[in-house]
C-alpha cells in the first residue's frame, strides 16, 4: 500500500499472525471481514453447538462514539469451553489455553490513524477476560478526502506549490462517478516561457500523488491571452 496502512499483527496464544489487506477502500465491516477470514483462513477461531463460527478479535463502528472499536475476546479454557459448547475447528494446531487469555493485535500508525488509534499492541499483555478499545481520536477511515490538481504551466502565487490551479472535494461514495462543475471560471497565470508539453498531475490533499485505477477521466481546460483578459475585463 501507498501509504502503509494496509498491515496488522495478530499474536494467538503466543503465535504471531501478519495479515496484508488487499488494496482496496474498507469500511470498518470491509476490516473486520478480512481480519475474520483470515482467522478461517488459520483455524483461529470456535465453532459453537449451532455450527456458528466464534472469532476472538473484531473491528466494529461505534455511531453513537463516533468512534471505531476494537474489541478482544478472552479465549476459554478447555473446560470453559466444554461448557459453551465450543470445538476447534479441524486443521486447529492450537489448544485451549490453562488460563482464558486475549489475542494481541498490533499496529502502525499508518493503520491506527484509520481505526482512531496510537500505533501500539493492543492489549499491551494479554488479559484474561474481555478487552475494547474505542478511538482515541476522529478514525480516517478513507486517507484521500481531496483531489488536487497541478499543472506545469501555471504559476500562482497564492499556492504552495505554486503550480495547483484547481481541487475537487470528494462527495460521492467509493466507484460513483465525481462529477465537479464550478459556477464560473477559475484562471490562473501562466509562467512566462515557451512550452512543448502540458502536464497535469493529481495528488491527494496531503500533496501525495495519486494512483489511478480508472483513466475514464473528462477534464476542460480553458486558454486565454492577456489581450482576452483586458477586453473581458472592459465590457464589465
Amino acid at each position: 500500500s501507498a501509504y502503509g496502512n494496509n498491515t496488522i499483527t495478530l499474536s494467538f496464544l503466543g503465535t504471531s499472525y501478519t495479515f496484508t489487506f488487499p488494496n482496496g477502500y474498507y469500511s470498518a465491516a470491509d476490516m473486520n471481514a478480512f481480519l475474520q477470514s483470515q482467522m478461517v483462513a488459520n483455524n483461529l477461531y470456535v465453532i459453537d453447538s449451532s455450527l456458528n463460527y466464534g472469532y476472538f478479535a473484531e473491528i466494529t463502528t461505534n455511531s453513537v462514539r463516533y468512534a471505531i472499536s476494537l474489541n478482544l475476546y478472552a479465549i476459554p479454557t478447555a473446560a470453559q469451553a466444554s461448557t459453551l459448547g465450543y470445538t476447534q475447528p479441524s486443521g486447529a494446531t492450537w489448544s485451549f489455553p490453562s488460563t482464558a487469555q486475549t489475542p494481541q493485535i498490533t499496529i502502525n500508525t499508518a493503520f491506527g490513524s484509520l481505526i482512531g488509534q496510537s500505533a501500539g499492541t493492543y492489549p499491551s499483555t494479554v488479559q484474561s477476560s474481555n478487552v475494547n478499545y474505542i478511538s482515541s481520536f476522529t478514525p480516517i477511515i478513507s486517507p484521500v478526502n481531496s483531489y488536487i490538481l497541478t499543472c506545469n504551466l501555471v504559476s500562482n502565487k497564492l499556492n504552495n506549490p505554486n503550480n495547483i490551479f484547481f481541487s475537487v472535494p470528494i462527495s460521492v461514495g467509493f466507484g460513483d462517478l465525481i462529477i465537479n462543475t464550478p459556477p464560473q471560471l477559475v484562471w490562473n497565470d501562466i509562467t512566462s516561457g515557451v512550452y512543448d508539453y502540458l502536464e497535469i498531475r493529481l495528488y491527494d490533499q496531503l500533496l501525495n500523488q495519486l494512483q489511478i485505477n480508472d483513466y475514464e477521466l473528462t477534464l476542460l481546460l480553458a486558454l486565454r491571452t492577456t489581450q482576452d483578459k483586458i477586453n473581458f475585463a472592459s465590457t464589465k
